[in-house]
Order: C-alpha cells, then structure tokens, then sequence
C-alpha cells in the first residue's frame, strides 16, 4: 500500500497575517487608484507640459487607449457610489471590468445592481460576467418601462401632431442625425451626426459637444415620425415639427457638400455645422 504525503502549510503570525490583508487590499484597489490619479491628471491638466492632448499623454506615458483611460477612470465614480452602502465594505469591485457594466446605470440601480450579483455569486465578489448579466437584466426592465412611457406620452399628443420613434439604424449616410443606443457603454443616449462611414460596419459620429467616436452601426438609432394614421416617414427636406423636439430644420446634402461644411466649421471655429452655415449666410 503506497505512502500518502501530507504538505503541513506554514501558520502566519498575527503580524503576518494582517500585513497580507494590506497588502491583498491594495492589489485589489489598484485599478481605483490607477482611475483616481488618471481623473486628477486629467481635470488638473498636469500633461500639457509635455502633450497637446490628455489622449495622447496617456497612450505615451502608459500605454493606455482612450477607452482603457475612460473605463478606469468610469470605475472611480462606480467604487464611490457602491461605498455609501455599508452592506459592500468588504465585498467591493476588484476589478475595472466589474464596474463597466455598472456605469451604465443611475447610482442608486448601481447599487441594487451590485447587491443582486454579489447573491448570484453566493456571496463572493461576482466576475465581470455575473454583473454584465444582472445590468442586462435591469437595462431589459428599464427599456420596457420607458417605452410604456413613452407610448402613453404620445397617446396624449394632440391628435394633429406626429409621434417620435427612434428604430435601428440600417444604412447610414453621412450627414445623418443619429442617437447612441442606450445599451452602449460609454455614449448611450447622446446625439450625433455621421461624418465618415468606415469599414466593418462602423461609423465615425461626432457627438453635439464636439467630440467625435468611432460607433458600431448595431449601436445605432435614427428618428423616424409615426403620423396619426400609422403611415412611418422620415423627416423631410424644410421645416419639420415634432413633439417634445419643437421645429427643425432639415437639409440634405451630398457627401462632398458636407465635408466642405465640416471643414469650413472648423476653419472659422464654429461648435456645430449649423453655426458654420449661419456663419455662411451673414456674409450674403
């Protein structure tokens, strides 16, 4: 009958013990550390010395993408929240990837969130997984809320007026108006205008505060118009009304005429190609 080994682990003294806590602690807290410094280099500017822009003193300096940069310091803002509830003390995010999903969510989902995927993992702290399927879930139940919302808003518009929809967006022009899908990460809800569109259905969009992003179409939602009868349009050439939106205009234009307008946008330091084009007509 063969020998069995027994490997008899060393006991940690007392002083041992609580200097594996600390340091366990800070491997664990090292990303909100990373996001927290990255916050402060950033709003203090403390990289204009030796860059033009925070983007590229980042990917220099660390080797960090701007969404690498974006998700840590997403984190910081995640980590705080979770904190103001006693219940996560010691089960708080060890990683960045376990707060991504959470950013996507109001604060106070943040934490019920949180709460119901520590459950889901027994008590333990949960993977990014585990969390990204419990913010799926809730996401699920805020779309339906919202769109019951929004269905009994528009029951209530006057009868002459049209209903606002906003649907997938299939094929892309640029020049289009657009809304960030409110499952995307970083962007969700925010509006924009096509201005290049790119291979493996992507697009480049430049959102209303001037800040341009490389989009996934699928991520993408155009403004249709339900009129009273159910016909679905487009909104067309000229003035359009629409509830909640007021009037807008709406022009189209080719894909060299728009590019000629972005370029003279940024030439005379306009924010938006409407101002450009403002700018344009006080010249006749």
């Amino acid at each position: 009958m063969g020998k069995v080994a027994i490997e008899v682990l060393p006991v940690l003294s007392l002083e041992e013990q609580s200097t594996r806590r600390l340091l366990e602690r800070k491997v664990e807290k090292a990303f909100y550390e990373a996001g927290l410094s990255l916050k402060q280099l950033k709003e203090l500017k403390l990289y204009r010395s030796t860059h033009k822009t925070f983007k590229d003193y980042c990917l220099d300096r660390f080797g960090f993408s701007k969404s690498a940069v974006y998700y840590l310091i997403g984190s910081v803002e995640v980590v705080d929240n979770l904190q103001k509830s006693p219940q996560f003390v010691d089960k708080m995010p060890t990683a960045e990837n376990q707060c991504r999903p959470l950013k996507s969510l109001e604060p106070e989902q943040q934490r019920e969130a949180w709460g119901l995927a520590l459950k889901k993992a027994s008590g333990k702290v949960p993977s990014a997984s585990i969390v990204k399927e419990v913010v799926n879930q809730i996401q699920g139940k805020n779309r339906e809320r919202a769109t019951e919302t929004q269905n009994a808003q528009n029951e209530n518009v006057c009868s002459t007026q049209s209903k606002i929809r906003f649907v997938p967006l299939e094929n892309p022009t640029v020049g289009q108006r657009v809304r960030i899908a409110s499952h995307h990460e970083l962007f969700a809800q925010q509006f924009g205008i096509i201005t290049q569109i790119s291979q493996q259905r992507r697009v480049v969009v430049e959102l209303d505060n001037q800040q341009r992003e490389l989009i996934k179409i699928q991520d993408l939602e155009m403004q249709k118009i339900v009129e009273k009868n159910g016909t679905v349009t487009m909104p067309q050439e000229g003035l359009n009304y629409t509830p909640g939106l007021g009037n807008e205009w709406y022009v189209r234009v080719d894909a060299e005429t728009w590019h000629k307008l972005d370029q003279y946008a940024k030439k005379v330091g306009t924010a938006t190609l409407g101002g450009a084009i403002a700018r344009l007509l006080e010249n006749l």
